[in-house]
């Protein structure tokens, strides 16, 4: 069988490769060889990867892994090829994905793809078979981050903006924050944050991590910016940071009661094409993101407009028809008798009184709903975001207020 002669090929490849790197001494020979050899080195592993790739699928299929005793194909992937699990089951569905893009194939066969660019490429394409093109060229054009960038904007524009809101909504559902020790006794973090809360968070740390430099620099001293970004968080988590804790000031806790002025407002990007805005929601390559972050859903977008300090870029196609900055700048009296009238979140039956947001209820702040008190209410940050997300609605007047569910909703939700 064809397979069997190409299995032997193989075989016999691997064992002269095996014999000649036994009797290599790197030490013989000059530096000008060892720094070819190493393109060599680098060039073998990115096609032993993609051969590895292109078999892990079929590999899958074999009943070796029941015989070996093993659960699934990818717990006996994982131990053959010393991988985790997760790794293990990105290579195998990569591989099962490249039977219906053959130009992704061709590339990882002429070695112009590393794993992690095939990884994102293939994700991207299987759900969209025409826009493999499109990547193949992002991945020889741009880095891995590039590349990752352009794949979410294809993934964007590829789907309807219930789509795109169900995503965020799974994002804000499985997000955490997880802290540990590691084995040399440093304190790690892993998080998972929805687009627009991660960019009030880095905006933050950014912010802060700014005076940090600042204060390294005429000390004498110099540090890594990961460092500095370090020193940041930790210094507005624990209200130590030069420019106040974080949710101070007119940043993401402008819309909040009880919040000091003490640090600076941090700035959001938001670039959004104006027909979007215009027509409520997001078709062929127009763009609703966050600079930096990725795309969001335009509700999320439409919700931010009416935040404490937002630029946004509005563009027609590739020009930029205006920069703005917008911020929900309710007068002092208003916001007096607001927090006087509501004094805990509107919504029946929720009794939370802190973190409260203010929200324009009955004509939208992105409608140009004005800031004056019958537009306004108090919400607690959960029912702003069922309203802002899932559809819920706030109707009424004070001592008369009624919380919608949407039509596919049989009971109100409360509370998380």
């Amino acid at each position: 069988m064809l397979f069997s002669v190409q299995a032997v090929v193989f075989e016999r490849a691997l064992e002269d490769f095996r014999v000649e790197l036994a009797d290599f001494e790197p030490a013989l020979i000059t530096t000008g060889d060892a720094a070819k050899l190493l393109d060599v080195f680098i060039a073998i592993e990115k096609t032993v990867g993609a051969a590895k790739t292109l078999v892990a699928g079929r590999a899958a299929q074999s009943g070796d892994w029941k015989k070996q005793g093993h659960r699934s194909p990818v717990s006996w992937m994982a131990e053959r090829t010393g991988t985790g699990i997760s790794d293990s089951q990105g290579m195998i569905e990569t591989s099962e994905r490249l039977s219906s893009l053959p130009e992704t194939s061709d590339a990882l066969r002429r070695g112009e793809l590393s794993g992690a660019q095939l990884r994102e490429i293939a994700t991207t394409a299987a759900e969209n078979p025409a826009v493999e093109g499109e990547l193949l060229r992002a991945a020889r054009n741009h880095s891995l981050k590039g590349l990752k960038d352009e794949c979410r904007r294809v993934r964007a524009r590829t789907e309807s903006e219930s789509d795109a809101r169900a995503r965020y909504e799974k994002i804000r559902r499985t997000r955490f924050l997880r802290m540990w020790t590691d084995q040399e006794g440093a304190g790690r973090i892993e998080a998972r944050l929805t687009p627009d809360d991660f960019a009030r968070l880095a905006g933050a740390v950014r912010h802060e991590a700014n005076a940090v430099f600042r204060q390294a620099r005429r000390s004498g001293r110099r540090e890594p910016t990961m460092a500095y970004d370090a020193d940041a968080l930790v210094a507005l988590a624990t209200g130590r940071g030069v420019t106040g804790p974080i949710g101070s000031g007119s940043g993401s806790g402008a819309t909040r009661t009880g919040a000091t002025n003490s640090r600076p407002p941090t700035t959001m990007h938001l670039r959004v094409d104006i027909a979007a805005l215009r027509r409520g929601r997001v078709e062929n390559d127009e763009t609703c993101e966050i600079p930096g972050v990725g795309p969001v859903p335009l509700a999320t977008a439409v919700n931010e407009l009416g935040n404490a300090l937002l630029k946004v870029i509005v563009t027609d196609g590739v020009d930029v028809r205006t920069v703005g900055h917008i911020g929900r700048a309710v007068p002092a009296p208003i916001r007096s008798a607001l927090e006087a009238r509501d004094t805990t979140c509107v919504v029946p039956g929720c009794d939370v009184e802190k973190g409260l947001e203010i929200d324009h209820y009955r004509v939208g702040f992105a409608q140009d709903g004005p800031t004056e008190l019958w537009n306004l209410c108090r919400l607690c940050h959960h029912h702003h975001y069922l309203k802002t997300h899932l559809g819920y609605s706030i109707e009424g007047k004070p001592g008369e207020w009624e919380w919608n569910a949407p039509a596919n909703e049989e009971n109100p939700v409360l509370v998380s």
